[in-house]
This record gives C-alpha cells, structure tokens and sequence, in this order.
C-alpha cells in the first residue's frame, strides 16, 4: 500500500495507569511491589502457619502483572469496559469479604498471565496451602511416570499388588487383589477403615508401608464397595506404588520431573501427603499444563492420553458436600458452567478452604484461587462473574487451518474478521512455511501512527493470539522457513530460535526497503519508500553463495506510479506486486508478471476486477502451501465516520493460474 497508507499498532496501555487516573482513591490500586514474606521456612509452613500471619491493610492487584522470570507470560486485561469492570468488582467483594475468606485470585487468557490480585494473607512469594489439591498434582505424577515408561496405561487396571514392588502385604483385607491404580485414582478403592482404626493408623504416622495398615484393617473389598468414597487413604496408596515403580522416591520424582519441568521450585511438600504448599503463579503453571494437553514449552511433560482420561468423567461423587453438577476423574473434577445458554466444559483441581485451579479450554482461561474459607463458595463467582466476563470476549475459539476459517472462491471475501481485521489496519498479513503461525502488522491512527506486531500461532489445533517484540514491520518468511526478512535486515534461525538481526549488506543500506520476497534460489524481490509516489522494484539474485547488489526490474513492472509490495513465487515463475497505471480500476491495483520461456518477464496483467476496485489494493501474497492469495483492500467502515482503513482480504489463488493460461 502507499506509504501513506500504512497499517498501524494498537496502543499498548497500561491499564494500572488507567484505573488509577479512574479510582484515584482506591484502595485497590496495585502497589509498586506485590505483598511478600521477607523470610520464611519452607519445611514450617502449614495452615495454620497462614492463619496466623497478619491480613494486608490493602487489597493488591494488577491488570498488567509484571514479568517476574519465572516462565509465565504476562499481558493486559483487555481494556474491554465491561470484562474489566466485572472482574474488577469482584476484587472489591472478595477484599470486603462478601464471598469469604480468600487469599488471591490469578486469571490466565489466552496463554498469558492477565490478572493478579491478593488479599489478607497472601504474598506472592508464599507458597499457599493446597489441601487436596494435592491430590491433583499427585495425578500428574502418574501421568508423568507414564510418559517416561515407568508405567504403561495399561497398568492402571492392574492389582496394585502387582505394581507395588519388593513390598510384601500380610493378610490383607479379602477382595485386596481386586484393587486397581483407576480405583484408586477415581477414589474407588472399596477400602473401608473403621474411624477408630484410622484414628490409630494416623497417629502412628500410618506406619512404614500405609497400604499394609490400611489393607490390614478394611473390611473386604467387593464389588458392592468399589463405589465412590472420599477419602485420604486413595492418594496415599497411590503415591505408594508411585514410590514403588519410579527411580529413587516419589518425592524426588515429583521434585525432578514434574515441578521442576514446569519452573516450580520453592514448594512445599509432606511426606505423608496430607497437603502441599504452592504459590498462585505457581499453581497456574500446573493448570497451563492441564490446558496445554500435558505440554510445557512443546515438551509433552504429561502424557496426554491419560491426561485425557484423568480430566474426564470417571465416575459420579456420591458425597452430601459435593454438587451434584460435579464429576470426578483421576482426582481432577469436571462440570458444566452455562453462560447465556451455552455450557462451558471446566477441568479444575479443588482443595478444602477454597483452593481451586479452574481451566476452561473452550475459552483458553484458567483461573487460580486460594484461600482460607471455611464454607468454600467462591465456585459460584467463577460461574457468575469469570467465565461470563471473558465468554463474551472479542477473541473466539479457532481451530483447524487458515484461523478456522472458511475459505474463499474466486470471489475474494474479507479475511477473519474481528480477529484479524479489526478497527485497527490489518496489514502485512502471511502465513510461516509450516502454516502454524500467522503474523500480522497493525496500525492505528489516533493523531500519531502507532504499530504493533501481532502473532497467532497454533498450538493442538488451536489458535492463540501474541504479542510479540514490535522490531519492524512487514516481516517475511523465506520458503523454507530458515530466514526471516524485515526489509534490509534480517535473521536466522538457529537451534534456540532465531539470530541477531543482520544486515543484507552494504549495497542495501541506502534503500529504504519497505517490502521485501525471497524465491526458493535465494532471489530478493524489494520496493522502496518514496514521498513521490515513483518507487521502483528491485531484485538480487544469490551468484555463486554471494549475494549481488541489488537491480532495477524492467518497464514491463516499473512503469506507472506507487510500484510496492512485491511477491515473488517461490519458484520464480511469477511476480506480484500494486501500482498505479492509466489502465487500472482506479487507485493503486494488483499487477502479475509471468516468466516467459526466455527468463525475460512478461507484460503487467492486471489481476481484474474481482481484485482490484476503485479502492486501494495492494500487498498481494501467496500461502506457503500456494492455496490462496491475501492481499489488502482500502475499505470504508460501515459504522460511524471513520475515514477508509486497509483491510486482509484473500481469495482462491486459481485466480492466478486462470491468467497464466491467458498471457
């Protein structure tokens, strides 16, 4: 497009500045540090060690959470009004306790870290206390036994007797050997141990083998008893035969490769697994891993079949205490939440006192609560206030190719919109070679041109929209994927990622390169930024591994006025690019050029009218897998008395052969 023209970023606002020109004089505003404990002993810490630290004489919260380093992504939360002022009440009922005793409340969309809050006792150093929360990280432990071998799917319905190895049961309970790893994960054991045995068995520390005392002392096991009981003695066994088939101790093992995989390491853990201590930032890694399908930063932690399993409906609860919406999996629970009709799946682990990881895939949210409330209801907010605040987000759920989109004919339609066109220019538009990723630049005007890069990148399935570092705009892709241009400079992708930026060189560096395309051979295709409106295109070919000083292309493309944007085919066959001539539809238009058998270019063809219009277009670009052609398309809101602004358009790239067939 005209330089002119450009596409730009949408303003990057800190909301904490926002709210605090907004509520001058409330007591929520985020401090300049969040609350922390200047000391404290992580083999000390218990419930009542929290109760008894004294309460926050302010609430603390942030709409922006800073980057502390510790593998979370931060962001904003959207300055959408509505979403912001709901959740932002509830912070205010939750710090005047209207909905009990708790102690933080941390929200997660979209991947990244978006609202964090604390109140009484909680410090965003303290590692909080589970309860039986616990129980969903010792779950996770299974899974990770079975990602590395340890344990097969299969042996979840094995005796346990089979897999709690070197360790001898003497005279257990009849019906013993029908005990599975799945009954004892779904809280279906069918042990049954009188209160005044358990009593006895917990007093003396539950022994040096927990699972002979309680096997010892149950009455017998039958099918009639195998239903749903909560209970402590499930996890314990359970974390029992973990101890038996993984090296070293199931402490260890949880330390090694489940929390540290994650980059959770100050915790605190009992050995008899009565309860662990957590932070919030940290318990939101754990639901991440859940809602990544078992995946930290692409390495698959947990495995994802019985993560799959371990997240489903099992078995029906059958306790007074426990909703009856609510189902049970592998010591993770489900139910539904409806917003305006529509369900919402959720995974959450839940731990006494109103400890809850909540994970809502459908709407990539997880949110992480703790607390020290004795009559645990703050499910409901999350169900009446959360979940409604971001299921009427502007950001859907997208799955398959292309953004989820359907696409086009040979009649070009807009692409994404309210995703990828918004009320800000969407330009620079592409997909990477692999078709995981789509990078597009944004541009607002508001009395000064800002920009910012934008990334949606597909991760199972899905996409998920980021931010990324603004460097330049209108980055592209060689084909195989191994450089990634930004005008006259560019990087290259190396075993951690990508290079520094370089330079293409000195012959380069006078051109001020606003849009540049590289073929399969290396060759270079660029423009120029003029103020004039007579830019040229220009190429440079890789010689013998050198790369040759750039050139001017023939009067068959440089002729006219705004010559931009080139698209070069990977294999040379043809170039693309927007101009002005006196035989176009009216503004800048899109011109073709095919190779003709002599390795000369052909004459322009204009790509016609279901292209261009009496608008601008311009940009034209082809998908990596050569289905479709996106190009941008100046446009006139249909609301309100915005002046035209450039929009992503693509169209089934047959359109092209169609005119190959006619030069």
């Amino acid at each position: 497009m005209k330089t002119t023209k450009l596409l730009i970023l949408t303003i990057v606002i800190s909301l904490n500045t926002v709210f605090a020109q907004e509520n001058t004089d409330s007591p929520h505003l985020a401090n300049d540090k969040a609350p922390e404990l200047a000391t404290f002993d992580i083999n000390k810490l218990s419930y009542s060690f929290e109760q008894s630290l004294p309460d926050l004489s302010n609430a603390f919260l942030d709409l922006s959470p800073a980057d502390r380093a510790d593998g979370i992504t931060v962001g904003n939360l959207t300055f959408n009004g509505n979403k912001r002022a709901s959740i932002m009440q509830l912070s205010r009922e939750i710090e005047e306790g209207k909905h009990g005793k708790y102690d933080g409340m941390l929200i997660s969309h979209q991947g990244k870290l978006v609202f964090e809050s604390y109140y009484r006792k909680g410090r965003i150093n303290l590692p909080h206390f589970q309860a039986s929360v616990t129980k969903a990280y010792i779950s996770l432990a299974i899974g990770r036994a079975i990602q590395l071998g340890y344990l097969t799917m299969k042996d979840l319905n094995k005796p346990i007797t089979h897999l709690l190895k070197d360790i001898k049961l003497k005279k257990p309970a009849k019906g013993a050997e029908n005990i599975t790893l799945h009954h004892l994960l779904s809280m279906r054991s069918g042990i049954r141990v009188s209160a005044d045995d358990l009593e006895s068995i917990i007093a003396n520390g539950y022994g040096s083998n927990p699972t002979q005392e309680f096997l010892k002392h149950s009455a017998a096991i039958s099918f009639e008893t195998q239903t749903f009981k909560y209970q402590g003695i499930d996890p314990r066994i359970t974390w029992q035969v973990l101890d038996s088939v993984v090296p070293g101790s199931a402490e260890d093992f949880m330390k090694n490769e489940v929390l540290a995989k994650i980059g959770v390491n100050v915790y605190g853990w009992k050995k008899d697994v009565e309860g662990s201590n957590m932070t919030s930032r940290d318990m939101l890694k754990l639901g991440a891993l859940v809602m990544n399908k078992g995946k930290w930063n692409d390495e698959q932690i947990i495995s994802a079949e019985y993560l799959a399993r371990a997240t489903s409906n099992v078995t029906k609860p059958t306790e007074d205490w426990i909703p009856d919406n609510f189902s049970y999996g592998y010591f993770w629970y489900q139910t539904e939440m409806s917003v305006k009709g529509k369900s919402y799946k959720t995974k959450f682990a839940w731990g006494g006192g109103g400890q809850y990881i909540v994970t809502v895939e459908e709407l990539d949210l997880i949110v992480v609560i703790t607390g020290h409330d004795g009559e645990d209801k703050i499910m409901a907010q999350i169900s009446e206030t959360i979940i409604p605040a971001f299921a009427n987000d502007e950001f859907p759920l997208l799955k398959g190719p292309y953004l989820g989109q359907k696409p086009p004919g040979l009649t070009p339609k807009a692409f994404a919109p309210g995703i990828v066109n918004t009320e800000d220019w969407g330009d620079a538009g592409g997909f990477s070679p692999d078709m995981n990723e789509f990078y597009v630049t944004r541009w607002r005007h508001n009395g000064k041109r800002e920009r910012k890069s934008v990334t949606f990148k597909k991760i199972d399935n899905r996409w998920h929209e980021i931010a990324v570092p603004d460097e330049a705009p209108n980055p592209y892709f060689s084909p195989d994927g191994k450089t990634l241009y930004f005008g006259k400079r560019y990087k290259e992708r190396t075993k951690d990622g990508w290079s520094e930026m370089k330079s293409l060189g000195p012959s380069f560096e006078e051109i001020p390169i606003m849009g540049l395309t590289a073929s399969r051979k290396g060759t270079l295709v660029f423009d120029e930024f003029t103020r004039d409106g007579n830019g040229i295109l220009r190429y440079s070919r890789l010689v013998d591994g050198n790369r040759e000083a750039p050139k001017v292309l023939g009067k068959e493309i440089n002729t006219g006025k705004w010559n931009a944007h080139p698209f070069i085919a990977p294999d040379e066959s043809y170039i693309m690019w927007d101009g002005e001539r006196e035989s176009g539809y009216g503004d800048s238009d899109i011109y073709i050029s095919f190779r003709q058998k002599d390795g000369s270019w052909g004459k322009a063809i204009n790509l016609g009218d279901k292209i261009n219009t009496e608008a601008e277009e311009g940009g034209p670009k082809v998908t990596p897998d050569g289905k479709y052609l996106f190009f941008n398309r100046m446009v006139t809101p249909t609301i309100g008395d915005a002046s035209p602004q450039s929009d992503l358009f693509w169209v089934d790239a047959q359109i092209i052969e169609n005119l190959r067939s006619k030069q």
